[in-house]
């Protein structure tokens, strides 16, 4: 027996998925949601990194990351207040009103694909979000400035594969911390 122990201790960890519990109360809830509005707010408004004329803009990725440790359709007003609010307080005030519908909708879709509980998935929910963002935004700026919205597609493709690579880094250690936060007690 005690060759049994010592072999099973030696083993190496591995991920395992933790189950895809959430939040287990109203409160919970309400508060989760508020905390990760203040998180997706502060990664897009402070975590750029400069690149040319813009911005490297990663909120994206705390969006990918907030559909996973939410899973509840509440992460698509995080997303897209969070990320409408670095808007409104970055000056740029025109584009607070698509940011809102344009991020909440990639909330929302991360968050269906994200319940599902699989890094396949996931994968399909982030490139399914920056699709969303790529057309999103192009049309956006197409309605408000006509041809300049073909000049912001290579900035945003850029953004969107960036936000892609982060948010998948981010997946195991995400699921990790889900798994602590929800755990059944």
């Amino acid at each position: 027996m005690t060759n049994q122990i010592e072999k099973d201790e030696d083993a190496p960890k591995q991920f395992t998925r933790p189950s895809l519990a959430g939040p287990q109360t109203r409160v919970q809830l309400i508060v989760t949601a508020a905390l990760l509005t203040a998180v997706v707010f502060v990664v897009t408004r402070f975590l750029g990194i400069p690149l040319g004329d813009g911005w490297l803009n990663l909120g994206d990725s705390s969006i990918a990351a907030s559909a996973l440790l939410l899973s509840h359709p509440l992460v698509a007003l995080a997303a897209g207040l969070g990320s409408a609010l670095s808007n409104l307080t970055s000056g740029h005030l025109i584009f607070a009103p698509a940011t809102f519908i344009i991020k909440g909708s990639m909330g929302y879709v991360l968050y269906l694909f994200a319940k599902r509980g699989s890094f396949a998935w996931f994968a399909v929910g982030v490139l399914c979000a920056e699709i969303i963002m790529l057309v999103g935004y192009t049309a956006y700026i197409f309605l408000l400035v006509d041809v300049g919205s073909l000049a912001s597609i290579p900035g945003n493709l850029f953004q969107a594969a960036a936000n892609f690579v982060l948010a998948l880094l981010l997946y195991v250690p995400i699921m990790k911390l889900r798994g602590v936060l929800w755990q059944q007690r």
